[in-house]
């Protein structure tokens, strides 16, 4: 039987029709290492810095291309059902084992997305529509029984599948949804799915962003390089998709040429980089340690992050400083957070009271927050005896007093996923005039973070200003509850490090 190649099998009017722009159709005859013209040897070389034309397919692609250049609706929806209907993977399968063509999106609304692209391009063509077998919300079954699915990037979308191809769309941003390092991880899983089989295809296709991560990794790596195992393509939006109107691109370089540089013309961003490095973060994580009890004679001091009612966390943070001098370490002891569930806001003062109940117990009777908070929140706190004060310096150089403490290994984390992942996620950004702003990436949050990091100014204030007759009649005295005991014995977990 013949198959059509890919570019036909795009293009054909009794298949998936549609349309390609020069340079998206050469992508495709290179990663399938079909014969390319004249022109298409000149986009080829142009980007991907390679010199020859392929002989061969590629066994992994990483696509680096700007904003609506097709990424989704020309390459990978497109392998993906192309694989999935002419790859013949089914026949390396064993009794009773499934074949799983996943593509893997940033969120679940990208996921909706590229699904609708996958069920559309299958359902509505004369020839295809006859060999699907059933549909689901994000996955559709073939006659062959191979399974073509969309997930959103989480470390659970991919395990346990036999992997013949798959998809990474928009992988530079992972990151931001999943846990800090789930391109790498995913990557993992997926190249263990595909070890069963003879030919396998692994796509990854994205905006570029920082550099960092399997996206950055693999233009280090490829581009430029005949590499036979791997295709790196970079090519800007006009370039892949020049139906763009120029002027609408040149209002987008006016407003932020940065910006414009990274998702309009495949650029890697200059002016941001990684804050932490992943194992300064996890090498202070305390395995099983999820909160330390109050002790008698410790100094305690606390931060929030608090929340407007808004999609971020109000965040609160405990900690206390071990020993003196330059090899002093921050333990933290509590992190906390609450978030509003579904369509029901935070109920803001319930969580100050919250607050005040935890603080007493650690015997802190004032609380630093950022000085952009609201007025209403000095006036909750007051309200339940606690005295909140704005700290000295602003949330970005509190990141900044952290990383000392990372790099030198004198801070212990709670084991606490949330903290972990957005201490992971911070970025770097360098401004004009020199500034260099600490924050969480567009679409993140930094809640728990900023906690922890204003809590730590607070440990490092109490060194250098003296104590009030409050604070030492606090620090002396002792727990009068009742159910200090009990209290104490369940923070304390199994396996934790003291």
């Amino acid at each position: 039987m013949t198959f059509p190649d890919i570019v036909e099998f795009v293009t054909d009017p009794q298949l998936l029709n549609l349309s390609l722009s020069e340079a998206q159709a050469t992508l495709l005859r290179a990663i399938y290492g079909l014969p390319l013209s004249a022109t298409q040897l000149d986009l080829f070389r142009t980007c991907t810095g390679r010199q020859n034309a392929p002989s061969a397919g590629f066994g992994e692609v990483t696509v680096i291309a700007g904003a609506r250049a097709g990424k989704d609706s020309r390459i990978s929806a497109p392998i993906m059902c192309y694989e999935a209907l002419f790859g013949g993977h089914e026949v390396h399968l064993a009794k009773g084992e499934r074949a799983m063509v996943p593509l893997i999106a940033q969120d679940l609304r990208a996921t909706k997305i590229a699904f609708s692209y996958i069920r559309d391009y299958l359902t509505q063509s004369p020839l295809l529509a006859s060999q699907i077998a059933d549909v689901q919300t994000f996955e559709l079954t073939l006659a062959n029984g191979v399974h073509v699915a969309c997930f959103p990037s989480t470390l659970r979308s991919v395990r346990g599948w036999s992997i013949p191809v798959a998809g990474l769309s928009e992988v530079a941003f992972f990151r931001l949804e999943g846990q800090a390092n789930a391109d790498v991880e995913i990557q993992a899983s997926i190249r263990r799915g595909m070890i069963g089989f003879p030919q396998t295809r692994l796509v990854k296709i994205s905006t570029p962003y920082m550099k960092s991560g399997v996206l950055h990794d693999d233009f280090i790596r490829g581009f430029g390089q005949d590499n036979p195992d791997l295709l790196v393509w970079r090519a800007s939006t006009v370039l892949m998709n020049p139906t763009i109107k120029a002027e609408r691109l040149e209002r987008e370089r006016r407003l932020d040429p940065s910006r414009f540089a990274r998702e309009f013309e495949a650029e890697f961003a200059e002016d941001t980089g990684a804050f932490l490095p992943y194992a300064w973060v996890e090498d202070a994580v305390c395995p099983h340690r999820y909160e330390l009890p109050p002790q008698n004679g410790v100094q305690y001091h606390a931060a929030v992050d608090p929340s407007g009612g808004g999609p971020d966390a109000f965040a609160m943070a405990i900690c206390h400083s071990e020993g003196s001098g330059t090899g002093a370490r921050l333990v933290v002891d509590v992190v906390k957070g609450w978030s509003r569930q579904g369509s029901h806001a935070i109920d803001l003062s319930g969580v100050v009271a919250e607050i005040a109940h935890v603080l007493k117990r650690y015997r802190v009777t004032r609380v630093t927050g950022d000085r952009y908070a609201g007025q209403w929140v000095p006036q909750a706190f007051s309200s339940v005896g606690v005295t909140y004060r704005e700290a000295p310096i602003d949330k970005s150089a509190a990141f900044g007093e952290l990383e000392p403490l990372f790099a030198e290994g004198r801070i212990d984390l709670l084991d606490h996923p949330q903290l972990v992942k957005e201490l992971k996620c911070l970025e770097r950004r360098f401004r004009t005039g020199g500034r260099v702003l600490i924050d969480h990436p567009h679409g993140g949050h930094d809640d728990h973070a900023a906690a922890l990091a204003l809590a730590a100014v607070a440990c490092r204030q109490a060194k250098t200003s003296p104590l009030t007759v409050r604070d030492i009649l606090a620090i002396g005295a002792k727990d009068r509850d009742a159910d200090e005991d009990e209290d104490r014995e369940s923070y304390y977990r199994p396996g934790a490090r003291f």
